[in-house]
């Protein structure tokens, strides 16, 4: 065999075996093994976790975060998966117009409340500390860590968990002793009755958060930094003061005698009102929950507002209908039904109706104050915090 042939058939070999090697690398990089299964058996970290987005960059541990200012925020929860885990509202209001001789009522269908609900942290609320964790954590030893630590706080504050058997947050002071989590939220509330939080308190809460977080050996996550945080609770107090408001129209006697008692009774019972154990009667209508909600009251005109049942012959020259809007779901209906119960009782007793500058109600002022509360109704919804919800009744 020639020299030259021997070397053409000796580099043919060569560049055949750099070949194989080459390929069988390249095999080696584009073959990936498959994903190991999140030892929770739900979704993988990197996810999308049951209430938030994915995770922004790379998560702050807690140690680095008592060193910065800046801590990464989450985004808002999915749309769809936060309508499916709202809270059991009632349906909305329906009145019944009926004839001024028949006892008006204020009708629902009833469905039966669900067992298990999501009690995941609100944004438009709460200001939220997120802490994650890739290892399943017991309620005993997050709720024993946070209350450490818990009780320097005013305002209302809670502790959340992400259930891993039933993959809805709880509130994990509810919660059975066995139970396990994934993600824990620390949350406190950022403006009440009392007003917003305070500088000195959120501080203490973010403080709190971070050694939360430390002592449990996860990063955290804030949903705002300090200054948006302390800016939105004020802003959120504003807009309470703003919203609450008590539409209010009264009923005065036409006659020197005024109404009786005994006629105040019967004409209110007629109309299908209620009387209650703070002695005067009121609007009441049955939740989805099985509980009484009072959508508007009747009181005597004069202190103590009192309409006694002892003395049926006593007299009073006025009556006040009043309903606190941020209280009741539907509010412009049942504004509405208010009215109309005020007129019926105004012609029953021989009244005028006024409004709370005595001046005679027409239905220019009705319109009015229909579309007064209505533009508050719209804001209520707007900050996902609707009139008569669980929320409301947290921030009113």
């Amino acid at each position: 065999m020639e020299l030259r042939t021997a070397l053409f058939i000796i580099g043919m070999i060569v560049i055949a075996f750099i070949a194989f090697i080459s390929f069988h690398r390249a095999q080696k990089q584009t073959y990936k093994l498959p994903k190991k299964m999140h030892r929770f058996g739900r979704k993988n970290d990197d996810e999308v976790d049951p209430l938030f987005e994915p995770r922004q960059g790379p998560l702050a541990t807690p140690k680095a975060s008592l060193k910065e200012k800046k801590i990464p925020q989450f985004t808002e929860p999915d749309e769809k998966s936060n309508q499916s885990k709202q809270e059991v509202e009632p349906p909305p209001l329906v009145i019944d117009d009926t004839d001024e001789g028949q006892p008006e009522s204020l009708t629902l269908d009833l469905q039966p409340a669900r067992q298990m609900i999501d009690q995941g942290p609100q944004k438009s609320l709460e200001y939220v500390a997120l802490i994650r964790g890739a290892e399943p954590i017991s309620r005993d030893q997050a709720l024993g860590v946070y209350r450490q630590h818990e009780y320097t706080m005013e305002k209302p504050n809670r502790i959340y968990g992400f259930n891993i058997v039933n993959g809805l947050w709880r509130d994990l002071e509810q919660e059975e002793k066995s139970s396990e989590y994934r993600d824990i939220c620390l949350t406190i509330q950022m403006a009440d009755p009392e007003g917003p939080v305070s500088d000195s308190e959120l501080h203490r809460f973010s403080q709190m958060s971070l050694e939360v977080a430390e002592e449990l050996d996860r990063p955290v996550i804030f949903s705002m930094d300090f200054d948006e945080g302390i800016a939105y609770a004020q802003e959120l107090d504003r807009f309470r003061k703003d919203v609450d408001s008590i539409p209010i129209v009264s009923l005065i006697a036409r006659s020197e005698n005024g109404f009786t008692m005994a006629a105040i009774h019967r004409e209110a019972e007629k109309l299908g009102l209620r009387y209650s154990e703070e002695k005067i009667y009121e609007r009441v209508r049955i939740n989805a929950d099985n509980q009484a909600e009072v959508l508007f009251s009747m009181a005597n005109m004069f202190k103590p507002g009192e309409i006694v049942k002892s003395d049926s012959d006593l007299h009073t020259s006025g009556l006040t209908l009043f309903m606190r809007l941020v209280s009741v779901s539907s509010p412009v209906d049942v504004y509405t039904d208010m009215i109309k119960t005020a007129r019926s009782l105004a012609n029953r007793l021989n009244a005028i109706l006024v409004d709370q500058e005595t001046r005679p109600v027409n239905e220019s002022m009705i319109m009015s104050e229909t579309k007064a509360i209505m533009k508050k109704n719209l804001s209520m919804d707007a900050r996902e915090i609707p009139a008569g919800s669980y929320l409301a009744r947290r921030l009113f």
